[in-house]
């Protein structure tokens, strides 16, 4: 694949990325569209009062990563489990908003897909 695109793609999702993760400091209200269990949920999630910045952190992190060039490999690993378990609360709790949790996570392994060699040590059996 043309190495330009891989770096245009992989430049723009870090740049969402870092968006997204700014956007967690926000203390935004929750949409209106979601159900009450999914609003119960994200609620729940808020009142932590740790797991929107942790996330928003390494959203930052994770982009900054992607836009620079470094570390790629490492931030489609520690991007992973966020972007399942976003996939999991649209599949259970609203599912019709689960585009663009789709697409992150698809960009994700796409990346994941173009590093894959880097990955090769972590697999090989000792």
């Amino acid at each position: 694949m043309n190495n330009k695109i891989i770096i245009a793609v992989r430049i723009l999702f870090g740049l969402g990325l870092i968006v997204f993760g700014g956007m967690s400091f926000l203390n935004l209200p929750i949409p209106d569209f979601y159900s009450p269990e999914a609003r119960s949920f994200l609620e729940s999630l808020a009142s932590t009062g740790y797991i929107n910045p942790v996330i928003g952190i390494i959203f930052i992190v994770v982009g900054l990563m992607f836009v620079s060039g470094m570390y790629v490999a490492l931030g489609t690993i520690l991007l992973a489990p966020i972007l399942v378990n976003i996939l999991l609360f649209h599949i259970f709790y609203d599912l019709k908003s689960i585009i663009p949790g789709l697409i992150f996570s698809l960009l994700n392994i796409f990346i994941a897909y173009i590093e894959w060699d880097k990955y090769n040590p972590l697999l090989k059996k000792k």
